[in-house]
């Protein structure tokens, strides 16, 4: 694994920018319109994610979810069907660049395991 990243849906995410960065003094290393990620200015891959929240989107309607980054993604998505963790988004080529799919942890947290797709 690389990093795990928590992610909240945010009502404002204008307000949810103005919090991480001026009170928390987190920097904004990514602003996507509908994802921001901040990242600590001591420790870079300490991170949190604030999705704009789009309810019809939400992979189950919580408020939190995770991000996990790991490597052999294809790996991963092999494992979790031959021990039959729920997949509730199946591996994808998402536009942005990376692959991913979603699983539930047996507590009902979604998990969103990722990897970056190398460009040639």
């Amino acid at each position: 694994m690389r990093r795990i990243v928590p992610n909240i849906y945010s009502d404002d995410i204008e307000k949810s920018k103005k919090f991480y960065v001026d009170f928390l003094g987190m920097e904004l290393a990514m602003d996507m319109g509908w994802i921001l990620t901040f990242v600590s200015v001591e420790n870079t891959t300490a991170q949190i994610s604030v999705f704009r929240n789009e309810k019809d989107k939400s992979p189950d309607n919580s408020a939190v979810f995770l991000s996990i980054e790991v490597s052999g993604i294809d790996h991963w998505y092999e494992r979790a069907t031959k021990q039959n963790i729920e997949i509730v988004y199946p591996i994808t080529n998402e536009s942005w660049g990376v692959r991913r799919f979603f699983i539930k942890d047996p507590n009902g947290v979604t998990i969103n395991l990722l990897a970056h797709i190398v460009q040639e």
